[in-house]
């Protein structure tokens, strides 16, 4: 019996479509509105929307920094069993990123003719376009903060749902005012940003779902001044994902400075079209590599090593298989894509074709720099994360951009995939250098394992369990443990998982993992599957009746601790060799 990736795999299936959900709600709101404004208003109106994206990815620093910060740190402390630090990671990273948010509207409401001169360069036509769309813009922020932070903590609480449902209902609805407010009411560019508070709006409302739910495993907690100190580490875990807003931010700004005064007005339609589009492949490379993100992080503060690895291995292949499929659906399609846009002009198109396939090569390519970003944040190798962030979002794309853009049109957007080659090269050489410089024994920089160990996998079933207590009891007696002490571990795992099978089993968990450490002073026995919630250390059923042989547990052992990580069942014996042998 070895372990295998069963419920890595199955959690995984689980969060992918929810964090693909939340993923999109980022990008989908300016995909939808370039769509309406393109048909509607013309690709003039359209080239305005793409000038504003900056201020997008300015204003989701914020959503990266205090939810997925937060939400991971929260998921780390869930691991570790310390879950009123969890509480306090969740109340502080929702209140500071509501109040943060709320300070950045205030700012870019009373400086929005300031900003709108500054991306239009001049234009006059394109500064009032800018405008218009700027000041609903603004007031969006502090319901995309409030939607996507619920969002997340819904995820990792297993209510995949409404998790889901929150940026897609506002989507949705966003798109239905998109029409309404631009084509029936005549309301402009102006329009599409009401239209996207709109949708948010009501995505807020069914934020009280969540908070009136007796499954969410966080609550908000009383704090005080120095419990403040806990943003540090919110801010940590989170900038890796906020740097990459940070660099999105710049690099737009510099590309559409760069596109513009290269390629002139034909060269900015392409560029609005196609930035546009490539973030559908954003929302499909960042949300599948972002749903390891939870698992990485829960994994790390349970020391579970293996599950790292598979994760790794499981986020890895579905990220680039989705990615491919993107790239394919690109290269085939350039014209049709294009079309949702309204860009029809014959001349303009037959470059778009060109340079729209040239960019799409850069997809598989992002999607892997993705899932290597998000495990090193999972694993707390901020550095390298951090590193890999500024590499691909601006150190590397900006250079080859100008150098590239002397070269022609052509040359000039296969600086894309180039960047993102370049940016894997110089990962793994410091990758290298990291494993020499902390004496890790393994490339992926990950803690080493202390003692011996044994993780493998079960059928979920009681004739299982039987099968699982003799191979620990030959485990044992393999590494010289006390008789006493092996029969006593055997019991402890049979009692574990017949009672997992007899009260938390459901036709979606049909397999326990069990890892088994043997160090000098203690064993170290954990027990995970992904059924129904059952915490053994309450030792009674629903019937108040005691659950036979639990409570023999607590007799043997010198710690016993059940938590519910991200949708598992986790249970954790320790057994000290000094006092029970």
């Amino acid at each position: 019996m070895q372990r295998n990736s069963h419920l890595i795999r199955k959690k995984y299936n689980s969060l992918i479509i929810s964090t693909l959900a939340m993923t999109a709600s980022i990008y989908l709101a300016g995909i939808l509105d370039s769509i309406m404004v393109g048909q509607i208003e013309g690709t003039v109106a359209l080239s305005a929307i793409n000038l504003t994206l900056s201020v997008s990815f300015l204003k989701n620093i914020l959503m990266a920094l205090f939810t997925f910060g937060g939400n991971t740190i929260a998921v780390v402390y869930k691991g570790k069993r310390e879950n009123s630090k969890a509480d306090l990671a969740f109340t502080l990273s929702f209140y500071a990123g509501m109040l943060s948010s709320l300070v950045l509207m205030a700012f870019g409401l009373i400086f929005a003719k300031q900003t709108a001169a500054l991306l239009a360069q001049g234009n006059a036509q394109l500064e009032q376009y800018v405008l218009e769309y700027l000041l609903p813009l603004w007031l969006l922020t502090p319901f995309m903060v409030i939607v996507n932070h619920v969002a997340a903590f819904a995820r990792t609480d297993g209510l995949n749902k409404l998790s889901t449902a929150l940026p897609v209902v506002a989507n949705v609805i966003n798109l239905a005012c998109d029409y309404i407010f631009m084509k029936t009411f005549g309301w402009g560019i102006a329009g599409a940003g009401w239209a996207t508070i709109a949708g948010y709006a009501v995505g807020t409302v069914m934020c009280i779902v969540y908070f009136r739910s007796p499954q969410r495993s966080v609550s908000f907690v009383r704090f005080k001044l120095e419990d403040c100190k806990e943003l540090g580490k919110i801010f940590s875990m989170g900038m890796p994902s906020a740097l990459i807003y940070v660099c999105n931010f710049l690099r737009l700004f510099f590309m559409n400075a760069i596109i513009l005064s290269s390629t002139g007005t034909v060269g900015m339609q392409i560029a609005s079209v196609s930035f546009s589009l490539n973030s559908l492949s954003f929302i499909f490379a960042e949300g599948a590599s972002m749903t390891l993100l939870p698992m990485v992080g829960a994994f790390y503060g349970e020391k579970d090593m293996k599950g790292q690895r598979l994760t790794l291995k499981y986020g890895m292949l579905i990220t680039t298989a989705l990615c491919l499929l993107v790239m394919l659906v690109s290269e085939l399609f350039p014209a049709q894509l294009a079309g949702l846009y309204g860009l029809k002009d014959p001349e303009i198109l037959a470059v778009f074709n060109t340079t729209f396939r040239i960019l799409s090569i850069n997809i598989p390519i992002l999607g892997i720099v993705y899932v290597m970003r998000t495990f090193f944040q999972g694993i707390k190798q901020q550095g390298i994360a951090n590193l890999i962030v500024i590499l691909d979002g601006f150190a590397t794309v900006i250079p080859l951009l100008w150098l590239f853009s002397k070269h022609g049109i052509y040359w000039l957007w296969a600086s894309f995939p180039v960047s993102k080659a370049v940016t894997i090269l110089i990962t793994l050489i410091v990758v290298v250098i990291c494993k020499k410089v902390q004496k890790k024994d393994n490339y992926l920089l990950m803690d080493s394992e202390e003692g011996v160990v044994m993780d493998f996998t079960i059928e979920n079933s009681v004739e299982a369990a039987v099968g699982a207590s003799e191979k620990v009891m030959d485990f044992c007696r393999e590494n010289a443990v006390d008789d006493t002490v092996a029969t006593r571990v055997a019991v402890a795992v049979e009692e574990l998982c017949v009672n997992t099978a007899k009260y938390a089993y459901s036709p979606a968990s049909r397999q326990v993992d069990i890892y088994m450490k043997i160090s000098e002073h203690e064993i170290i026995l954990r027990v995970r599957d992904n059924g129904k919630i059952f915490n053994p250390t309450e030792y009674e059923d629903d019937s108040g009746k005691l659950i036979s042989g639990l409570s023999m547990l607590r007799a043997i052992s010198s710690n016993i601790e059940y938590n519910r990580v991200i949708g598992f069942n986790t249970t954790v014996i320790n057994i000290d060799l000094e006092q029970k042998g």
